[in-house]
């Protein structure tokens, strides 16, 4: 009789160890499909031969590109698309690509609940239309807030559904602060590990990525329930500020012109000269006013500050070794690191 009860006990605490088990942490369960990755975001796929060199160097397998971003219509106040990206080469055979939106967070103020089935079919009409085959996933990139978070998250559920019955999975971008908050509902997400610091005014530290103001959000990852890999920086930043104020963010300055800036400390720059300037991360015609005396604060990726976080990363969250993704592949970034660390942040 002692031993049927004993039978009974064992099996039942081997069914709640299964049930546990089944309805644990999602936090030690790597991203699907693994591959060496970067993002590509500009708004036209045009890779030069510096970015060819980039990815077949570096044996990048995945790339997400980001196909359009959503934003308010100044006119109507809809979301709707914008700066749609141009196609003027084939897609490199071998490359799986993964279709990236970037919708504004001002957004979520709006009615949205036409937008989830409009992206979804926009971006398999653009992947037909492109010959972009074996699409399996979409992203999300998207800074939510505490006060957008319900709404979002209903957007996310919606457009999920609707991927879902296409076979195509659903990742969403986690930026730092968002650790604090609830996982979105997707598949996986992709912590953006970069972007540590407030450049309204000049920074105190590399904005790009300081590891002292990752830290206390790393923290956070053991107990994140969602499967995370991480995206890690190779850019740079020209940050143009008058009176300690953020002016502008400069994309073509060249520093080394002594006819127009005069190096002053460091990363540190001031301006000799009053002018207009066509400034645009891309060829177009945005202007920008710089005035005699303006500070011109240089920033980069650094590689020691990379090393540490995702060394940091990977002993909290082992499962998140398996995808590293470098942000972003741009013939104006790419020479910011070298191959061999380029190769330790992708490769393990």
């Amino acid at each position: 009789m002692q031993t049927k009860i004993l039978h009974k006990i064992i099996l039942i605490i081997a069914a709640l160890s299964i049930l546990a088990a089944s309805c644990g942490s999602r936090s030690d369960i790597p991203v699907p499909d693994p591959q060496i990755s970067a993002y590509w975001w500009k708004t036209s796929w045009n890779p030069d031969s510096t970015e060819v060199d980039f990815i077949n160097q570096l044996q990048i397998k995945k790339i997400y590109l980001r196909f359009f971003d959503v934003a308010p219509d100044g006119n109507s106040n809809v979301p709707k698309p914008k700066a749609t990206i141009q196609f003027q080469q084939p897609i490199i055979q071998g490359i799986k690509i993964i279709p990236t939106i970037f919708i504004t967070e001002s957004c979520m103020a709006l009615d949205i609940d036409k937008l989830p089935k409009m992206l979804a079919y926009r971006v398999l009409q653009m992947c037909e239309t492109n010959d972009i085959k074996g699409v399996d996933e979409i992203q999300i990139d998207c800074d939510w807030k505490q006060s957008s978070q319900e709404k979002y998250f209903q957007f996310l559920d919606d457009i999920r559904k609707i991927l879902k019955d296409k076979n195509i999975r659903l990742s969403a971008t986690i930026r730092f602060h968002q650790l604090r908050m609830t996982p979105p509902r997707v598949d996986y997400g992709v912590l953006m590990a970069y972007n540590t610091g407030n450049i309204s005014h000049p920074p105190t530290c590399n904005p790009v990525l300081s590891f002292r103001h990752a830290e206390p959000y790393l923290k956070l990852l053991k107990d994140y329930d969602l499967p995370l890999c991480a995206a890690y920086p190779n850019f740079s930043y020209q940050l143009l500020y008058n009176d300690n104020q953020l002016r502008a963010i400069l994309y073509n300055e060249d520093i080394a012109d002594s006819t127009k800036y005069r190096h002053t400390n460091d990363n540190e720059y001031e301006s000799t000269t009053s002018r207009l300037i066509v400034n645009t991360p891309e060829p177009g015609s945005s202007l920008t006013q710089i005035k005699y005396g303006d500070k011109l604060l240089i920033y980069k990726a650094e590689y020691d500050e990379i090393s540490t976080t995702k060394r940091t990363i990977d002993h909290l969250r082992p499962s998140m070794k398996v995808q590293s993704i470098i942000y972003d592949i741009n013939s104006r970034n790419i020479n910011n690191l070298t191959k061999e660390q380029y190769e330790k942040i992708l490769h393990h």
